[in-house]
């Protein structure tokens, strides 16, 4: 993490400063690249901007609530609070996101797959109040 990321200086959210998921690998292939970006978009129905984003493949011994878990704590920590969604659908559409005061924070999404899933980590920008 950047020290003015560290000090609260920095807009927007540090992807670099959040861990990646355990035992996670980083990547996905284009089409769960694809479906993640369409997930956060359905969720968020045109109340946030991505701006980027980080990758990881996880297995299938590492359950959603858990990723989520992971991120609101260092979230929270950070000063970010828990966003309600309006497209969210919780058990079905796997994503969160949580805001700081300056509209911006992240989103955590999950798509699932046989061999576990991907996760993504969208730095987002929040265009509503």
């Amino acid at each position: 993490m950047s020290l003015l990321a560290f000090l609260g200086l920095a807009r927007g959210f540090d992807l670099a400063s959040l861990p990646a998921p355990a035992g996670a690998q980083p990547g996905a292939s284009a089409a769960e690249r694809q479906a993640l970006h369409a997930l956060a978009q359905d969720v968020s129905k045109g109340t946030l901007t991505v701006e980027g984003e980080r990758l990881f493949k996880v297995g299938k011994g590492l359950p959603w609530v858990a990723v989520a878990k992971r991120i609101d704590n260092i979230a929270r920590q950070r000063g970010a609070a828990s966003v309600a969604l309006p497209g969210a659908d919780p058990g079905k559409k796997l994503a969160q996101a949580w805001r700081t005061r300056d509209g911006h924070g992240v989103l955590v999404a999950m798509v699932p797959s046989p061999a576990g899933g991907t996760v993504a980590y969208f730095a987002v920008r929040f265009t509503g109040k």
